[in-house]
């Protein structure tokens, strides 16, 4: 078959497994990213006997467009002022939580013989949960303007920065046979010129543009143009060395002031809801289940660690930041999860060949693991009674 046919029949199959999945699981009562996921493994490439779905590279191309317009749509909800509202205390818990991951991340490379670098690797695969997992499931249950779920996000998009400049120190020192300052600070100083340069030009001109477009009165010309924008920064961050995730969250969070944001948020709506199942039956059509019995130990072991890791840094944080102990736990539980950044970072250590070679299979199983256990975490942190609960206004 040619390449056209191959991809149109892999999306087909990918399209008719999530519709199947999505009926099924709505029936059920189950979270519909489950569904997704199942779907995924049936028809994955590594599923015996045959494979449904063999096209790698378009599966980990829509898995990254899902990626971007989920994170464009979580962006919407959280204009400038908001975010600057919870600034102190989602950079605060993400910085020790992630200090909680590394000091159990040692503690696991003791259990499991890995070197120093091995956990060193893997403390920055598991220092980041999965954005866009979590974002829909809060979206599915109707929580994104719930003030923890305002936390959570913040301690997201911290965690994701985090994440680039760890990988940069690794990838300097697997460059150089040490941590360059040099190397360090322009990564810094990159991270605060993307950041704070499309926030400051973007909250001022994009607004206006949208609100211009939209007086024409064409919501297809709208629809386009906001993606368009949506897509160009995603790019522009994925040159400088962030995920497309980053880019499409501030583009997000600069069409937010503008008037008519609620109807780029209804033209966008389908187009989110279509790839973002598409991304999450990759995600699962990516995992090797014929790899699931020889790592399925170290993965547990990994799976622990990080739910004890991520809940008690998490709930510290919380505490130490003057929040109560149902809040905290909230948070807790619905950081407790290993986002799909974790294979980036496990693929430069592979790829360098200076890292065990069970890592890389043994995070994908946990990936899954949590990925399952995520929607169920985050429905029995929101279970708890907390009187105090407001939304966020």
């Amino acid at each position: 078959m040619g390449i056209e046919t191959v991809i149109v029949s892999d999306l087909a199959i990918i399209m008719v497994a999530a519709g199947i999945a999505a009926f099924i699981f709505n029936r059920l009562g189950q979270p519909l990213i489950l569904g997704y996921v199942i779907a995924g493994i049936v028809i994955g490439p590594y599923t015996p006997p045959f494979a449904l779905v063999s096209n790698l590279d378009l599966l980990h191309a829509m898995a990254n467009v899902g990626v971007i317009l989920l994170l464009f749509g979580l962006g919407l909800e959280f204009p400038l002022p908001k975010l600057r509202s919870l600034g102190r205390v989602s950079i605060g818990v993400a910085l020790i939580e992630i200090a909680a991951m590394f000091i159990v991340s040692y503690g696991l490379g003791l259990i499991l013989g890995l070197s120093l670098l091995d956990s060193a690797f893997l403390g920055t695969a598991l220092a980041s949960s999965s954005t866009a997992i979590i974002a829909k499931v809060l979206a599915d249950m109707g929580k994104l303007h719930e003030r923890s779920a305002s936390i959570m996000l913040g301690v997201l998009v911290v965690e994701d920065l985090v994440v680039v400049l760890l990988l940069a120190m690794l990838q300097s020192y697997l460059s150089v046979g040490s941590f360059g300052m040099w190397f360090i600070g322009w990564e810094i100083l990159k991270i605060i010129l993307f950041i704070g340069g499309a926030l400051a030009v973007g909250t001022l001109v994009i607004p206006r543009i949208i609100d211009r477009v939209a007086g024409i009165r064409r919501l297809e010309v709208l629809v386009i143009i906001s993606v368009g924008l949506v897509f160009g920064l995603a790019f522009l961050g994925n040159v400088l060395g962030f995920s497309f995730a980053i880019g499409a969250f501030i583009m997000g969070v600069c069409i937010a002031p503008a008037k008519s944001v609620h109807k780029v948020a209804h033209g966008t709506r389908r187009l989110k809801d279509i790839f973002g199942a598409i991304f999450f039956v990759s995600v699962g059509a990516l995992i090797n289940v014929g790899e699931f019995a020889g790592f399925l130990v170290p993965a547990v072991l990994i799976t622990i660690g990080m739910f004890c890791g991520k809940l008690g840094g998490v709930r510290l944080g919380m505490r130490l930041f003057g929040h109560g102990r149902v809040m905290s736990l909230r948070v807790g539980l619905g950081m407790a999860q290993i986002g799909e950044f974790a294979f980036i970072v496990m693929q430069v250590g592979l790829g360098a060949g200076v890292i065990d070679s069970r890592l890389y299979p043994a995070i994908g199983v946990a990936v899954l693991i949590t990925t399952f256990l995520t929607p169920y975490l985050l429905r029995a942190g929101y279970g708890l009674k907390d009187p105090g609960r407001q939304a966020v206004p």
